[in-house]
């Protein structure tokens, strides 16, 4: 390992390809693996419960426009109390489809995508979501290091 000095006389880890802030630094990406049977369960739940209320409402006499508000806001809520599996299964499906260089680019340990999973596993949706945007903003190829939920 070369260690540079700045300006100021500090060291500036530049070639050391285990420490995130380093240009040559290479993570392990991991490719998670996607419950495709868990997602299709989750919209067929989502078609039936709309179905069938839609259809009970319709048998009432509603109005397509009433319908399909209603049909909106049935999804609306049912996706909030899914939000959490959303979250975690659209992170998931950037995780295993997104291209290396993309997700290569991150300097920070762990990748930001999986500083979003563990920081809405430990604190919840709400604060989760708060601290992963926060990390997205400060994360940039030329800072980086260790920095957990």
């Amino acid at each position: 390992m070369k260690t540079y000095r700045d300006e100021g006389g500090k060291p500036d880890v530049q070639e050391d390809e285990n420490d995130p802030r380093s240009i040559n630094y290479r993570r392990i990406l991991v490719r998670p693996r996607i419950r495709w049977k868990k997602l299709l369960l989750f919209f067929v739940y989502l078609f039936l419960l709309e179905g069938s209320v839609l259809f009970l409402l319709a048998q009432c006499g509603w109005k397509k426009g009433w319908l399909i508000a209603c049909a909106a806001a049935l999804a609306l809520i049912y996706g909030a109390f899914r939000l959490e599996f959303i979250l975690v299964g659209m992170i998931r499906l950037y995780q295993r489809f997104a291209p290396e260089p993309l997700r290569d680019r991150c300097r920070f340990e762990p990748s930001c995508s999986q500083y979003m999973l563990l920081a809405i596993e430990k604190y919840g949706v709400r604060e989760g979501v708060k601290k992963g945007t926060d990390r997205l903003r400060r994360c940039n190829v030329t800072g980086g290091g260790y920095d957990w939920p």
